[in-house]
């Protein structure tokens, strides 16, 4: 019996815990290592991101002066005044006389044809709803930034 008693000892609880805590604590080891690596992938992810944010409020701004000036372009070039220097200039035109001038009466287009009659309709609504007297209005001046 003895000699069974040395090839076949029974394994005592001691030997059972010595060989499961270095697994267990490389598995820890490698867990913490995971989520630390996760953390730090998040957090430069974060920080790429803020930085482009950041440049895309820097094009924004870049994008609203721009529009701004444009703005303001488009008021100075559609000024009623600079519209008919360059008709009288460039083109030649001139303010029509009053022999020129041939007034229509409403009740003609009353009786004409219905296409006429309907575009007299909507000119009356049109001035109805938004009235209009075209005066020589002068172009405001914007202040920006530039």
């Amino acid at each position: 019996m003895s000699e069974l008693n040395f090839f076949f000892r029974p394994k005592t609880y001691k030997k059972r815990i010595r060989k499961y805590p270095n697994k267990i604590f490389f598995l820890i080891l490698l867990l913490l290592i995971g989520f630390s690596t996760l953390y730090v992938w998040q957090r430069v992810m974060v920080i790429k991101l803020l930085r482009e944010i950041e440049k895309q409020k820097l094009l924004l701004a870049q994008e609203e002066k721009k529009y701004k000036y444009l703005n303001l372009e488009i008021t100075e070039l559609s000024s009623f005044e600079r519209i008919v220097k360059i008709a009288q200039k460039e083109l030649e035109l001139i303010n029509p006389s009053r022999e020129q001038i041939v007034l229509v009466d409403e009740k003609q287009f009353n009786q004409s044809s219905l296409p006429g009659n309907i575009w007299v309709r909507l000119r009356n609504l049109g001035e109805k709803l938004y009235p209009f007297e075209e005066k020589g209005v002068q172009a405001k001046e914007i202040k920006h930034d530039l």
